[in-house]
């Protein structure tokens, strides 16, 4: 039986072997479904490779933690050429290029129409995150054809852990779940009087009442 999603032979497993893994035959994957994620994978699509999206949340779930606010380029420099390619097909209508939006804007006029596209949607796996890349079968010890190997991934859904395999990765999850920590030089922890202060540290954009229309 082969399984093409994950691209090995469980036949051949079971008799000993390396489960024909051809990293040319796996997917890429996308780590995030945010702009760049959705953008990463809508250009693979156009390469005819197949990307498989891993988000942990929902679509654009680092966007919408700062939907108040308004960017400071306009939907221009905000819309990837590829990912409207793939967007016209549906009979999306662009924004005006002009126009500075939001980041629920960016969300709701862009991102979610993205990801919901016939091509993408069925490529997009939410609620699942992604806790280890490596290379297969790979270790400090075993090292030999390291280059050659598809790249493993662990990724956790609901509570149980699986493991994928991919030809590539494409790490699009930026910095927004792991800021730089307001700390003592630096460190996660530091003297009792910052760890006293963490609990009333927050990393994100406070949105004062009437600010953004």
């Amino acid at each position: 039986m082969a399984d093409l999603a994950l691209g090995f032979d469980h036949d051949d497993l079971a008799r000993g072997g390396d489960g024909n893994r051809d990293p040319a035959r796996l997917p890429v994957a996308v780590v995030v479904a945010g702009p760049v994620g959705l953008a990463a994978a809508a250009h693979l699509l156009e390469r005819g490779l197949d990307p498989l999206v891993l988000e942990a949340g929902e679509v654009g779930a680092g966007v919408k933690g700062w939907a108040h606010v308004r960017v400071f380029s306009p939907w221009r420099h905000n819309l990837d050429a590829a990912a409207t390619r793939l967007l016209a097909r549906t009979g999306w209508v662009a924004p005006d290029p002009g126009a500075y939006p939001t980041g629920a804007q960016l969300r709701e006029r862009y991102l979610l129409p993205l990801a919901a596209t016939p091509q993408l949607a069925p490529r997009l796996r939410l609620g699942t995150r992604v806790l280890a890349v490596t290379r297969h079968r790979r270790d400090k010890v075993t090292d030999a054809g390291r280059q050659q190997a598809p790249f493993e991934l662990v990724v956790e859904s609901d509570g149980r852990q699986e493991r994928l395999l991919a030809g590539a990765v494409v790490d699009a999850g930026g910095t927004v779940g792991t800021p730089n920590p307001l700390d003592f030089i630096g460190w996660t922890t530091g003297p009792p009087s910052s760890a006293a202060c963490a609990s009333a540290w927050t990393y994100r954009l406070a949105s004062a009442p009437g600010a953004v229309p």
